[in-house]
């Protein structure tokens, strides 16, 4: 009782509630014991099979949707049981995100997860006895990763192992079987919105095989659970600055490590099934402190535009030497040109697409705008509309859960702004909203001219000038060039109420 009760104390503050388990025919009667003891314990537990005793069954049939749903976040932790234990091992290794081990003792069960991030554990179903077995998976389900510096940088190096691994497989398959591949990935059982226990169908994994096959993967959406959160690092001494800090490895200031702590409280609730960055140092310390997922895996493709001879430079001290330049139509002299920055963006999105799940990017102001471009099918040119705060949150996804309708879900949102919604005799919530973008506007160093309040007379005008603005969000405004439109946009703003109880 008191290994139970440990158990469902774990389950209920922190966050391994769903278990997934499977078993081929060798471990079909440990499983149905550790089912019982799981449910008893407080778990959730998905079941992939197999639900009845198959003497001539094959454990990839199970264990593979088992290692996908692990991989996707679709489940926390899974349990896999072969005869042995060893076939279930292999072949959940050979689906990338998952680190699985076979495990015969308690100390194994728990350090695996403490020191290597363990995420699946496999069992010899004719060589572990119930209780031994019990103990085993209870160890390894109140086990917490330490994140410890060491462990972080080892489990790195094999993440980087496995990045290799992945695109030489899609480099080499056509794009029909990288398709296939991708919907056969994503196959999973949605259990977020259900609390009810929810068991994949018998033969699961042979059933998705022959759907696929034979409708061409008509019947998948690749795009059904792909999320993509993009995170700005935190800020350095360069962004407080102004500086253009494209390769040079800035660390991040004392406010920064604090606004990564802060993206790591505001997405503490999503599970995700993939973490990616920059190999810069500020993106890295950024995704350190944030604390999210599994381990990061790096990733070239984040790096920031390389700025080559403007490096270090202010804005102002380039359009000084350059007066028209724009670095989204021209780049940098001995740096990346927009066109070579396309092809990166392109290349790391198709990366991207062949994922699925909640995937966390840490990367950089300059390539965020890029890849938000490129996202939504618009030039690099485009990514000049697109500000972007230090330690801001961004959301890209598929409207409609469709791929070919890319879209922006969230941008450019900051954990130090709020919004708290004024009575209506100040000006309502429209008028918050308004009074957010004129403070905003501000703040990035955009004027308000004290102009009069337009007559009615005078609106279309003003509607004409707000064309020239590529919008609004809940973060502030998105606008080609402060200094030709701060006219305009003191004319859609003026009749804003000032408020002084912002926060």
């Amino acid at each position: 009782m008191k290994e139970l009760l440990d158990l469902r104390h774990c389950l209920a503050i922190r966050t391994t509630k769903i278990v997934g388990i499977a078993a081929d025919h060798g471990g079909h009667e440990l499983k149905q014991y550790l089912v019982m003891m799981l449910r008893e314990a407080g778990a959730e537990v998905i079941d992939f099979g197999g639900h009845q005793l198959v003497p001539a069954d094959d454990y990839p049939d199970f264990v593979v949707p088992l290692a996908r749903a692990v991989a996707a976040g679709k489940v926390q932790r899974g349990v896999a049981i072969c005869g042995s234990g060893v076939g279930a091992c292999v072949v959940a290794n050979k689906v990338n995100g998952v680190r699985a081990c076979l495990i015969h003792d308690p100390f194994s069960a728990h350090q695996g997860v403490e020191d290597d991030d363990l995420n699946l554990i496999c069992l010899g179903g004719l060589v572990v006895g119930p209780a031994l077995a019990w103990e085993l998976v209870r160890s390894f389900l109140i086990a917490r990763f330490s994140g410890e510096e060491r462990h972080r940088r080892r489990l790195g190096k094999v993440m980087a192992v496995e990045g290799e691994s992945s695109r030489t497989t899609l480099n080499t398959c056509s794009p029909s079987e990288a398709a296939r591949e991708a919907a056969a990935s994503d196959r999973r059982i949605d259990v977020g919105m259900s609390p009810e226990v929810i068991d994949a169908p018998e033969g699961v994994g042979e059933a998705l095989v022959q759907d696929i096959e034979m409708s061409g993967g008509k019947n998948f959406n690749p795009a059904r659970s792909l999320r993509v959160y993009f995170i700005r690092h935190g800020q350095t001494e360069w962004s407080l600055s102004g500086q253009h800090s494209g390769r040079a490895d800035i660390p991040l200031t004392a406010q920064g490590e604090d606004e990564a702590r802060a993206v790591g409280r505001r997405l503490r609730n999503i599970s995700f099934a993939h973490v990616l960055s920059s190999p810069l140092a500020r993106a890295q310390q950024t995704c350190a402190l944030a604390g999210l997922g599994p381990m990061p895996r790096i990733e070239p493709d984040l790096a920031e535009w390389d700025n080559g001879d403007d490096e270090g430079r202010t804005s102002d001290e380039i359009l000084e030497s350059r007066p028209d330049w724009n670095l989204f139509r021209d780049g940098s002299p001995n740096g990346e040109t927009p066109a070579q920055i396309s092809d990166r963006a392109d290349r790391f999105i198709a990366h991207v697409r062949a994922l699925s799940g909640n995937v966390a990017l840490f990367s950089h102001s300059h390539f965020g705008r890029v890849l938000a471009a490129r996202w939504i099918g618009l030039p690099v040119l485009e990514g000049r509309h697109l500000l972007l705060n230090t330690a801001s949150v961004s959301v890209l996804c598929y409207e409609h859960e469709s791929p070919d309708q890319p879209a922006i879900a969230i941008w450019n949102s900051s954990a130090h702004e709020s919004f708290n919604p004024p009575s209506r005799s100040d000006g309502g919530e429209a008028g918050a909203l308004k009074q957010r973008a004129i403070d905003r506007w501000e703040g990035e160093g955009g004027e308000v001219p004290d102009v009069p309040t337009p007559h009615p007379g005078e609106m279309g005008a003003i509607r004409s000038a707000g064309k020239t603005l590529f919008g609004f969000d809940l973060d502030g405004t998105l606008a080609d060039s402060k200094p030709a439109l701060d006219p305009g946009m003191a004319g859609l703003l003026k009749g804003a109420p000032r408020r002084r109880d912002f926060h």
